[in-house]
């Protein structure tokens, strides 16, 4: 990777390793961990926050990020993020149809 890249995302994607909780909650805060240089939209803006499980991702709701750190050296992200808003199960339906990742 060459020294100025990174990764700009509109998406909080997480496994339970990185950092999503066992159980959301509205306006907590949460930690989280990935891997690269990654950018991410600041409040007030929100993010979609999204499980991701074995490659699948769930979105769950939106976040605002209140905290990041990018560690140049060993290529991590780490961070805090707020939950503020949590999706209805049909609502989580629609998006999870419609917004995988490209392959």
């Amino acid at each position: 990777m060459a020294a100025a890249d990174l990764v700009m995302n509109d998406t909080l994607q997480i496994t339970n390793a990185q950092g999503f909780p066992e159980k959301l909650e509205l306006n907590k805060e949460y930690s989280f961990e990935k891997e690269k240089r990654r950018l991410y939209r600041l409040p007030p803006a929100r993010i979609f926050l999204a499980h991701n499980k074995d490659g699948i991702w769930d979105y769950r709701g939106e976040a605002l990020i209140t905290e990041v750190t990018i560690n140049p050296v060993n290529e991590k992200t780490t961070g805090k993020f707020k939950v503020v808003k949590i999706y209805s199960e049909e609502h989580r339906k629609v998006m999870n149809e419609n917004m995988q990742p490209a392959v």
